[in-house]
Formats: structure tokens, sequence, C-alpha cells
């Protein structure tokens, strides 16, 4: 396997670390779009449908809305695959604090792991993830 670059590498790990707000926004924003009416602010020239399926489709395609679903997809399609001990390893390294990745030092007392093993086990998921996202090539 080659090394990914640290650009990539960052990238990877942020589209992680925010899933879970990023999961909470997406199913916030479709259930509203879906379920909810849209609010006009009363002037004239909104360039959307008048049918609301297709006002809803468009809204839901959206780029942003493309993008977040299928880092969505690919985090939970790789996270889905991991064994439940891998999957807690995952949760403290990335999901425990929103800002900053906890250090492998801090989660020997949450995960029984050593550092190593660790970092093996959060790179491969990063790696995973990456291929998914076409981020990184195989």
């Amino acid at each position: 396997m080659s090394r990914i670059p640290r650009d990539s590498w960052d990238i990877i790990q942020k589209i992680i670390r925010r899933y879970p707000d990023q999961k909470n926004e997406y199913e916030n924003a479709r259930t509203e779009i879906l379920e909810g009416t849209l609010r006009g602010d009363g002037q004239p020239g909104v360039n959307l449908p008048g049918n609301p399926t297709e006002r809803a489709a468009m809204l839901l395609h959206t780029p942003r809305m493309d993008r977040m679903k299928r880092e969505i997809e690919a985090v939970e399609k790789v996270y889905g695959k991991m064994s439940e001990e891998y999957q807690k390893v995952i949760r403290v390294r990335f999901w425990s604090n929103r800002f900053k990745n906890m250090s492998y030092l801090w989660m020997e007392r949450c995960v029984s792991y050593s550092q190593k093993q660790m970092y093996r086990i959060c790179s491969k998921f990063v790696r995973d993830v990456g291929i998914e996202l076409v981020e990184v090539k195989r």
C-alpha cells in the first residue's frame, strides 16, 4: 500500500470527525424539505417549480446535499464492516471530542489496545473511507 498524501489524509479525517454533526444536519434538512413547506419572503422570482415533488427533488439534489450524502454513506459503509471493538476505537478517537482527535495515549484508558494497534485500526479506517470517497487509490 502506498502512503496517503498528507492533505488527503487531513481531509478524510475531517470528514470522519464531522460525521455525527453532518448526519444530523442532513437528516434535519431532508425532513424539512420532504415534510415542511418552503417559507418564502413574499418576493417574486423564486426559480423553483410549482409542483411540490419537483421542488423537493431539486432541493434534495443540490451539490451540497449530494456531497453530504456521499460522505455519510462512505463513513457508514466502512464503519459498519468493522467489529464492535474496532468501532469503539473509532468512536473514541474521532467522535468523543468535536474539535480534535483524541490522542492515542489517552485512548489507552478507554480501549484495551496498545497505541500501535489503535494507530493501525484508525489508519485502516481512514484509508478505507478515502477509498470509498475516491479520494485515495486502492
